[in-house]
């Protein structure tokens, strides 16, 4: 029996290592709640930024859900990731340069620009120092309570340093939760420090004040590689730019997102979330796959918190230079107002158009103003009564919407002393789609840029709505929602990219969501006072003598306390699934302490007796208080049913024989288990040796380890899928017994 963990119970300290020039470009991934995310100790986020030539990726990219890889009609998808690439920004100059020459200023991109071919950024821009993720989760790896569990902090954080060459060093610690209402979103708070370490090796290179410093935050977002796939055959910018993605800003939250709404024919709503041409009813009613629509994700960023300590005031920038601003740009303390920029772009940032961009005499993406930016007043009911706040600040840039991959928000100018230090914060996270009817209003979601043409705002798309197949115009249903509910996936009332943005701002603040948001108005430090459920027990799996999956886990967490605990354990659920998004079958109910279920070891067991040798699946139990709160899958554990040796080879069966293309134990699962094929009847050692009809060698299997059976892919000794046909295969041991046999491949 093969069984792989992947929830990382393992409490780990973290250090901060003097800087060292040598440390190598490195990376986490955040794998705790529903979206997982890969972040470098160079400011990366997901990757460099590119919007070619990526269509597999084994970390994940903003992925939501998490483990999503899969495989239809024999095909390989990494899965539902949501970015080209992220990160952030530096601009800054020395004092008495001439500001207006780019050669003169300091520019450090880490991981924010790039076009088809990504920039380097480890030893030029960004100088990696450290990376560390520390574990927090109540249990430890064994099922006990952790001691050193901190109730106030999140499950899983990531601390990462870097220098840069512009001598700021910067620390992100960024953190992220199982619980089902906060598990769609990651928090990262930023710490930008003026060190004079120019080349990240722990020693001030100057001691230079730092002027018109612009931090930006930087986002390709893209939804979803999946879907693009699907439709396309490929996940590039090419083919996000063909009326398929509208950028969107929602100012009362400070967030914008990203929709797909259309398949590159039209841009009707009722396009969106790209219905899969070929399996929408299967997948629609079955939930396989996710559901009937490959790309209804709603990918969005937004700021939480940003320092207004050291914003450089009138007469200490261009920025509030007369011939540049005027007197709607300028706040109550004589600095600019804040965003200095808010630009949604295409997916090209390269260098070369990004560094005239950053620079304090001009707004990328201009100023609201009455009439102006803002041309058209909103529709009714959908302004706030703070609205006139925003005037004078860094607009959104309707305008450019339809190109919508590239999400730019930048703040200052700043100042920074040697010593000196800004603090921002902000939340990334995905939702299923941004509405969840008609009546949703925001900025962008435009096709162009003829501004007669085009309002700044519209209604926001939603799946309560017809869904049509663009390429034959066939109605495929009148509201998908209604007929087909949300995927298993969708793991709570928090449901939309507006409903995870609102738990963003409370598992920051504290406070419970009262719109508009203005971060300004927020702590400088999150306070991450959860509800907390009761967490899931640690589980092992092991197969009885009828390759059964027994499920074994202990009782710590009926222990368990919490200051904002929700309520302690009453029940567990043992779930399957085929693939690890769903969907998710419940096979039974337990109740805590019932005799019945518990072995003299005084352990809770569960055995599923419809698994059979060679099937592949997922597991996970999670606990249930008594108002129905319910933990994350966080014992996520994907099983292959075998059992142990042979004690002598005597016969080897080929399962399944005939191979046909979709009849593999499982699509979704680890290891192109859609492909595999099993060897069943093997003892401890054994070499197979797989032969074409023609009689070539096709691949060589070294058997060893304590279990009946071993699997193949399909793949030739040179890395080839093999084709349809006939093939035989040849079974020796050590001690010389042999055994023939035969399977058919039909495609």
């Amino acid at each position: 029996m093969t069984v792989r963990f992947l929830a990382l119970l393992l409490t780990v300290s973290v250090s901060l290592p003097v800087a060292n020039a040598q440390v190598l470009r490195d990376k986490r991934v955040h794998r705790r709640g529903m979206l997982h995310e890969t972040v470098y100790n160079t400011g990366e986020i997901g990757r460099k930024w590119f919007y070619r030539d990526h269509d597999i990726t084994l970390d994940p990219l903003m992925e939501w859900p998490g483990y999503s890889a899969t495989a239809i009609d024999g095909l390989q998808y990494s899965g539902q990731h949501n970015i080209i690439g992220g990160g952030i920004s530096i601009a800054a100059s020395y004092s008495g340069v001439n500001i207006f020459d780019l050669d003169q200023r300091l520019y450090s991109f880490g991981g924010s620009s790039g076009q088809h071919i990504p920039i380097t950024v480890a030893g030029v821009y960004s100088f990696p120092i450290s990376i560390e993720r520390i574990e927090n989760y109540p249990l430890l790896e064994d099922g006990t309570l952790n001691p050193a569990y901190d109730p106030n902090e999140a499950e899983e954080i990531i601390v990462a340093q870097w220098g840069s060459n512009t001598g700021i060093s910067v620390t992100r610690t960024s953190r992220a939760w199982s619980y089902p209402d906060y598990d769609d979103l990651i928090l990262f708070e930023y710490t930008f420090e003026n060190t004079g370490d120019t080349d990240g090796d722990g020693v001030a290179n100057n001691n230079e004040t730092l002027y018109e410093v612009l931090i930006g935050f930087h986002y390709g977002v893209a939804p979803s590689m999946l879907g693009f796939q699907r439709w396309y055959g490929t996940w590039e910018y090419d083919f996000m730019y063909k009326n398929d993605l509208r950028g969107y800003f929602d100012r009362h939250r400070w967030l914008r997102y990203v929709l797909n709404i259309g398949n590159g024919v039209d841009s009707d709503f009722a396009a969106s979330g790209k219905p899969d041409p070929k399996y929408f009813a299967t997948y629609a009613s079955t939930g396989e796959q996710g559901g009937g629509l490959m790309s209804p994700q709603a990918p969005g960023i937004q700021m939480l918190f940003y320092d207004r300590n050291h914003l450089a005031t009138i007469g200490n920038t261009f920025a509030l230079d007369p011939r540049v601003s005027n007197e709607r740009m300028i706040d109550s303390d004589s600095t600019l107002k804040q965003p200095f920029m808010n630009k949604v772009e295409s997916g090209n940032s390269r260098e070369s158009k990004m560094k005239p961009k950053l620079v304090p005499y001009t707004r990328w993406s201009g100023t609201y103003t009455p009439y102006r930016e803002t041309v058209f007043p909103p529709p009714p009911d959908t302004e706030d009564p703070d609205s006139l706040r925003w005037i004078g600040r860094g607009a959104f840039n309707f305008r450019q919407s339809y190109k919508a991959v590239g999400h730019h928000i930048v703040f200052g100018p700043y100042i920074l002393e040697p010593g000196d230090k800004i603090e921002f914060s902000l939340a990334e996270m995905v939702g299923y789609g941004a509405a969840e009817g008609p009546g949703e209003w925001d900025e962008g979601g435009g096709l162009g840029e003829v501004i007669d043409e085009q309002m700044p705002w519209h209604e926001v798309p939603h799946f309560s709505d017809r869904v049509i197949d663009p390429s034959s115009g066939q109605t495929l249903t009148e509201n998908y929602l209604g007929e087909y509910g949300y995927p298993d996936y969708v793991n709570s009332d928090v449901r939309t990219v507006k409903d995870v943005a609102d738990m963003a701002y409370h598992a920051y603040t504290g406070n419970e969501p009262v719109l508009p948001y203005w971060p300004e108005d927020n702590p400088r430090d999150g306070v991450y006072q959860l509800p907390v459920p009761p967490p899931a027990p640690a589980v092992t799996i092991t197969n009885n003598d009828r390759a059964h999956s027994v499920l074994r886990w202990g009782r710590a967490q009926e222990n368990f306390t919490h200051p904002r605990l929700t309520g302690t354990v009453t029940t567990y659920r043992v779930y399957r699934a085929q693939a690890a998004i769903g969907p998710w079958r419940m096979l039974t109910e337990i109740p805590v302490g019932s005799a019945a279920d518990l072995t003299e070891a005084d352990l809770y067991q569960f055995i599923d007796s419809e698994t059979t040798v060679g099937e592949s699946q997922w597991y996970a139990v999670t606990s249930i208080d008594a108002q129905g709160h319910e933990s994350g899958k966080t014992n996520l554990s994907y099983v292959t049913a075998t059992l142990g040796p042979a004690d002598e080879l005597v016969e080897v069966h080929a399962v399944p024989n005939p191979f046909y293309l979709d009849s593999g134990f499982s699509s979704g699962g680890a290891g192109n288990t859609a492909q595999q094929i099993g060897f069943y009847g093997l003892p401890e050692r054994a070499t197979i040796e797989i032969y074409s009809y023609s009689g070539q060698l096709v691949d060589t299997i070294e058997h060893d380890a304590s279990q009946y059976s071993t699997a193949w892919f399909q793949v030739t000794r040179n890395d080839q899928e093999i084709a349809s046909g006939v093939y035989f295969f040849v079974v020796r041991t050590p001690d010389g017994a042999t055994y023939r046999g035969k399977f058919v491949i039909i495609k």
